[in-house]
């Protein structure tokens, strides 16, 4: 058996993926298949089918199989619903001319009828086309009412045309069409600049590799070149290109963004290393054990594409409504027509309530309530720093029960911060200086917290400055030989050290002036934070790759309930998991690479800004500094589900109180299919007008 995920084009409700899944299914040698509607794939399990065969079967469902789902097939499909809404509202705008006050133009019914034909049937022929093969196979969609919606309304328009009648409902159809694809191209738009999660995550490892020779001679090589048993050299502020173990040299290997312990972690010969990290302060020799899609970074990024291929399809409230209302409307349509014939004993009079019923449940309001009212909300949350990557998951971070943080890059500021100076001897008083000028060049984090604390200190000049990879640096500094580093290179036991906190030293000669505590310092408003969310009746939880000691410390000063540390990216996927199947939604925070498969994982994962393949993997990112922007990013999708909820209520309350009227022909006194027509508009005005008032928080 062999498993591969697919895109698939076309698809435009839920009840589209169980129709996608079932075709899928009932192909000879198909095991199983899952459809993700949030990101178009099709995870399917096979044995001895071509795609050809699978492309086949959803073709003649209306559907497309994208095979090979370049960058380039994605633009394209871009560009193709970007022509098709300009080309439906520019023939559609003249259409609304002789509505606005005082205007002057007045458009022949035919030229009305052309105008609305382009739009209707060439720019919207997609849904023709859908509701055409789905009712082949005796099924209806939002298709079908938009094909019978728009279609109706401009026959109608017709024939009233024919008849020398002068309301027409050709801009009725034409804004239907218009108002779908528009929303379709934000649709399609806010996919296609989706970064590729899995691409960035692997491209944290470098794609070529310094290859050593017996000799130890250098040479540069892709990173697929390379087997077990090679041997790389990773220079100093390098990414590790491998999965391996050091067998000469030592250097601060940074692994936050990896694996969520903040400080840089020393490494020497016989220790581990993974591709993807930096090295600092020294060069590593490493014997290669993995490379490629081997590594653990490539395994990362599998756990990350199987975490969104197993989420299940979103069933969207207006897709649940329209999977009952369509067939309804159109037995009620058949049903009007022929009481009607019976009763006036003739079609002519027959024929108006039918198609009245049928102009009066289009589904302008039902189509548009979901969707105008999240392109509102995305607009919201794009001027509040908030980038929506799936407006599914959006929506489900206004029902969240759980939310869960990382600690590193999150509730923290990710980087060592000074915390503490303490002056051990009478000449450490300019101490601080003093580390700031012997770490002046220094790329390492730890030297960037210093420096950081130094700004505003005239800094004295270094001379036979020396790095000692793995330890410290040393330099002489007005006739004083001073050294500056860990207790093993000072050469001196550092008393009291906090267990969250890392201790540098600064010794002159064998005597140590003092000491320099750095930690991961607690983002200012991560407090404020944490009780807003506990007031709005979220349970908290930390999940971090860092130490359990001070993950807990952390967890008991913000009063977060529920923490783990220690976690591997797997072991936080899980956590998440395990709180899904006991019913609760789960949003994550999170800003590294082992934060992904949570992110991808979690009902609505939100990352942080920073790092690419976070953000690639998070369906919401982030995209300004601090923790306000989570706050009102909650806030708005509470706010754009309730919008949500009142466009739906509008909408099919208009028709479940219009239809019956129409059936019993109490509309024909008001002119039949004029007022539908005119009572379609108010509806979507209405639907519009609710939408907009998300564009506050």
């Amino acid at each position: 058996m062999a498993t591969h995920t697919y895109r698939v084009e076309g698809m435009t409700c839920a009840s589209c993926v169980r129709r996608v899944e079932k075709a899928l299914q009932a192909v000879p040698g198909v095991s199983s298949a899952t459809v993700n509607l949030a990101s178009e794939e099709a995870q399917v399990t096979f044995e001895g089918v071509s795609p050809e065969r699978l492309a086949q079967a959803l073709a003649e469902r209306g559907y497309a199989l994208v095979m090979d789902p370049t960058g380039e097939e994605k633009n394209r499909e871009l560009r193709e619903a970007m022509l098709r809404t300009l080309l439906a509202w520019v023939f559609t705008m003249p259409l609304f001319a002789s509505m606005v006050p005082g205007a002057t133009l007045h458009l022949d019914w035919r030229i009305q009828a052309l105008l609305s034909a382009v739009v209707v049937f060439a720019a919207g022929g997609g849904f023709f086309n859908r509701a055409v093969l789905q009712a082949l196979h005796r099924e209806t969609t939002m298709d079908t009412l938009v094909a019978l919606g728009a279609g109706v309304a401009w026959g109608f328009g017709l024939v009233e045309g024919l008849r020398g009648e002068h309301h027409l409902t050709f801009e009725t159809a034409a804004a239907l069409v218009a108002f779908l694809l528009l929303g379709k191209y934000l649709e399609i738009r806010a996919r296609v600049h989706t970064g590729d999660s899995l691409t960035a995550l692997l491209k944290l490892a470098p794609a070529t590799a310094l290859r050593l020779d017996p000799d130890g001679i250098e040479e540069e090589v892709p990173v697929a070149m390379l087997k077990q048993g090679d041997r790389v050299r990773v220079r100093p502020g390098s990414a590790i290109p491998v999965d391996g173990q050091v067998v000469a040299g030592s250097a601060d290997v940074e692994e936050a963004l990896l694996t969520g312990e903040p400080m840089p972690v020393s490494k020497q010969e016989g220790d581990a290393v993974i591709a993807g990290a930096l090295v600092h302060g020294g060069s590593l020799e490493i014997e290669v054990h993995a490379a490629g899609r081997d590594t653990w970074l490539a395994k990362l990024a599998r756990q990350v594409g199987e975490a969104k291929a197993s989420k299940a399809p979103v069933q969207a409230l207006a897709d649940r409504i329209s999977a009952v209302f369509v067939p309804v409307v159109l037995v009620l349509a058949a049903l009007t027509f022929a009481a009607w014939w019976m009763h006036s004993g003739g079609i002519s009079l027959a024929w108006r309530p039918a198609v009245t019923v049928l102009v009066i449940a289009c589904p302008c309001a039902l189509g548009l309530a979901t969707p105008v009212a999240l392109t509102t909300a995305l607009g919201t949350a794009a001027r509040n720093g908030l980038l929506v990557r799936d407006a599914a998951a959006f929506e489900r971070l206004g029902s969240i029960t759980d939310l869960a943080f990382d600690k590193t890059g999150t509730l923290t500021l990710g980087k060592p911060m000074l915390l503490e100076t303490r002056i051990l001897s009478d000449d450490g008083t300019n101490m601080l200086s003093l580390a700031a000028a012997l770490e002046r060049d220094s790329e390492h984090p730890l030297a960037k917290g210093i420096r950081e604390a130094s700004k505003g200190l005239v800094l004295p000049p270094v001379q036979d400055f020396r790095a000692h990879p793995g330890g410290g640096v040393s330099g002489t500094i007005e006739g004083r030989a001073l050294k500056l580093g860990n207790a093993e290179f000072i050469g001196a036991d550092f008393p009291d050290v906090p267990s969250d906190a890392t201790a540098v030293g600064l010794a002159e000669g064998t005597r140590l002036l003092g000491l320099l505590l750095l930690a991961d310092a607690v983002r200012p408003d991560a407090l404020a934070t944490v009780q807003a969310l506990q007031a709005e009746g979220l349970r908290l939880h930390l999940f971090s790759g860092d130490r359990p000691e001070p993950v807990q410390k952390l967890a008991i000063e913000l009063g977060i309930p529920k923490s783990m540390g220690g976690c591997t990216p797997g072991l936080k996927q899980s956590r998440i998991l395990e709180l899904q199947h006991e019913g609760r939604t789960v949003a994550f925070v999170g800003d590294g690479v082992n934060d992904a498969p949570a992110l991808a994982q979690a009902d609505a994962g939100l990352s942080l800004p920073g790092l690419e393949a976070a953000q690639g993997a998070a369906p919401l990112n982030l995209l300004r500094e601090g923790l306000e922007p989570l706050l009102n990013a909650r806030r708005l999708a509470r706010k754009t589900q309730v919008i949500i909820r009142q466009n739906l209520g509008w909408a099919f309350g208009y028709n479940l109180l219009l239809v019956p009227l129409a059936a019993f022909g109490q509309l024909e006194r008001f002119g039949g299919p004029m007022l539908a027509g005119a009572a379609m508009g108010l509806s979507s005005f209405t639907v519009v007008l609710n939408a907009l008032r998300l564009r506050k928080i």
